[in-house]
């Protein structure tokens, strides 16, 4: 039911409020994600002696853990099995449309991506041009440090607000809260000559424009039209990213890196000396010279002495190894911790065979697969809000929607067509089969239309003779069967 302004803004301040407890976190996810990182491990003696030569240093793992994951998850479009004579075998070509229309077959896999960083993204759908009278729904992803969703007390999944907060380029910050019944638009100033100042220290939320229609409007869809992807969901605990447990391994292999290459600098390179050597004398004073350039040695340079019981040698240089092996141990946990396969950790892969891969994938095709389930159900959510925009009530609010995704597991392509043939002989249909080898419902839909079309021209040359055989039907073209 419709609330009051004074009401709508509690709202807005309450999602704002729990919006800003997020941000640190968000923003340590976001960093080790790009590669952000400090040298936590970092002693003080270290900081010290080498001060901000390692400062941007960082060998990223946390990238490839969110990555691995996000990379397979592929949105193909989406059934809605309707009750009537509808074929709810065939993917929904009004769904196809209104995806592809959004751009989301992209836009999709940054929706992941942003969700294995920063536990969450949000998909927004509403009017793509709610000034021309068009009811053409627009799907846009958004971003977690801006989007709040909140959920009704005892419930996972029924929303009853949402807001959106982003700061403008001209010293205002909006936001917009999106309820059941209606939408309400704010503003506030977010900055005095080109300062930007906190929150506690501007104005209060102001309405958005002088007409009150622009500053609440009502919501058609009786629904709030902002849907929250969530990674790795639980029960009472808040989502968590996909490298919330790698980031203290993250700060180990750093700090195991930058080890090896002070020593690299210190001691991998064998250091000389000499014994029983007469420096050279200053023939003026006497005195004995001692200058570093002497025994600056290079390919041009050599060491020779007066002094026939002279000696020289050199020290072992420092095994660097011992580095190695513990950034592999801790590379391993990495791989463990976040069922990212090993190969994804290699710069190289030897005489391993093609089962032993497989198996080494395992963990992370089953972490896909669950996530398809989670997700897939929110990807509903989004096209049952784009119908209700266009104001289909029977798909808007259809429970038997699914979302067809790409298969998750990665296989060689000879493996992938054998798959599919040995499921052709258990009778699996031929749309199953075509969507079981990674095509997309606009690509079987056109090679049903090409396989219609050879059966016809098959149908008329055995009906018809070839060109130049007998007559052809009144109406046909000439050479029509060439």
């Amino acid at each position: 039911m419709p609330v009051s302004a004074q009401e709508a803004l509690r709202i807005t301040r309450v999602l704002e409020a729990e919006l800003d407890k997020r941000q640190p976190s968000i923003k340590l996810w976001n960093d080790h994600f790009v590669g952000r990182h400090n040298l936590e491990w970092a002693s003080d003696r270290f900081r010290q002696a080498f001060g901000g030569l390692f400062a941007d240093f960082s060998d990223n793992w946390c990238e490839v853990v969110c990555s691995a994951p996000a990379e397979r998850l592929t949105p193909l479009g989406f059934r809605f099995g309707t009750g009537d004579d509808s074929d709810p075998a065939t993917a929904d070509k009004d769904a196809q449309r209104i995806w592809q229309s959004s751009n989301m077959d992209a836009w999709a896999r940054v929706a992941h991506t942003e969700a294995m960083v920063k536990a969450r993204a949000f998909v927004l759908v509403w009017v793509e041009d709610p000034d021309s009278g068009d009811d053409e729904p627009e799907i846009t992803v958004e971003d977690a440090t801006q989007c709040i969703v909140a959920y009704e007390p005892g419930s996972r999944r029924r929303r009853v607000a949402a807001l959106k907060r982003w700061d403008g380029e001209d010293g205002y910050t909006y936001a917009t809260l999106y309820l059941p019944d209606e939408i309400w638009k704010w503003r506030r100033s977010s900055s005095l000559s080109g300062l930007v100042l906190p929150a506690a220290l501007t104005s209060g939320w102001q309405p958005r424009g002088d007409d009150p229609e622009q500053f609440r409007i009502d919501n058609p869809l009786k629904r709030v039209p902002m849907v929250e992807l969530r990674n790795r969901p639980r029960l009472i605990d808040d989502p968590s990213p996909e490298h919330a447990n790698v980031i203290p391994l993250q700060g180990a292999a750093n700090k195991l890196l930058v080890d090896m290459l002070t020593a690299s600098e210190g001691g991998a390179f064998p250091a000389r000396w000499g014994a029983g050597i007469d420096l050279p004398k200053d023939p003026l004073t006497g005195q004995e010279i001692d200058d570093p350039e002497l025994w600056r040695l290079s390919v041009s340079k050599m060491l020779r002495a007066s002094n026939p019981q002279a000696k020289f040698g050199n020290f072992e240089a420092a095994d660097l190894r011992n580095f190695v092996s513990g950034i592999t141990l801790v590379t391993e946990h990495i791989s463990a911790l976040s069922r990212t396969p090993p190969t994804y950790f290699m710069g190289k892969v030897e005489n391993v065979a093609a089962d032993a891969l497989t198996a080494s994938e395992a963990g992370l095709t089953s972490k896909c697969a669950e996530k398809t389930a989670f997700m897939g159900e929110d990807w509903e959510e989004v096209m049952r809000l784009a119908f209700l925009v266009k104001g289909d009530k029977v798909r808007g609010n259809n429970p038997l929607a699914e979302t067809i995704w790409r298969d998750v597991a990665y296989r060689t392509e000879a493996q992938h067509i054998d798959a599919v043939l040995k499921k052709k002989a258990l009778g699996v249909p031929w749309r199953q089969l075509m969507e079981d080898a990674g095509y997309t419902p606009t690509q079987i839909d056109r090679m049903e239309t090409m396989l219609e079309a050879d059966a016809n021209r098959a149908a008329r040359a055995l009906a018809f003779g070839t060109p130049g055989g007998e007559d052809v039907p009144e109406g046909e073209p000439e050479g029509a069967l060439v």
